[in-house]
């Protein structure tokens, strides 16, 4: 009894070893391993999910618009018209101006007419 003791003990360090052998490669290899029984729904161990976590993404912010609250609305300044026509004050001013040219042009034609009378009744 004490070699088959031994001998299960042994087998059992055994078996220990070699999975622990078989771990560390299963770590660095990325795999994963399992024993199983050939009987339908029958799983030892599924392999761990695997999560990724996304890189951070850097932006700019977004330019800032400020619209104003409400448009602005202003009234042109107010034109003022003089009564009447501008036209028949220059007429008036022009129809002055050729009765006082008309006055003066009489006025020299009269002392034209002195100035003869004059001098030709002295000689």
């Amino acid at each position: 009894m004490k070699l088959s003791q031994r001998a299960f003990q042994l087998a059992a360090a055994g078996v220990v070893a070699a999975g622990a052998l078989f771990a560390a490669a299963s770590a660095q290899a990325a795999t994963s391993w399992s024993i199983g029984v050939n009987l339908p729904g029958v799983v030892v161990s599924e392999p761990a999910p695997v999560y990724y976590e996304p890189a951070p993404v850097y932006s700019r912010p977004a330019p800032r618009y400020y619209q104003p609250a409400q448009p602005v609305y202003a009234t042109p300044a107010p034109i003022y018209y003089e009564p009447g026509s501008r036209w028949e004050e220059r007429r008036a001013e022009r129809w002055e101006e050729r009765r006082a040219e008309r006055r003066e042009w009489r006025r020299r034609q009269w002392e034209r007419e002195q100035h003869r009378r004059y001098y030709e009744d002295r000689d």
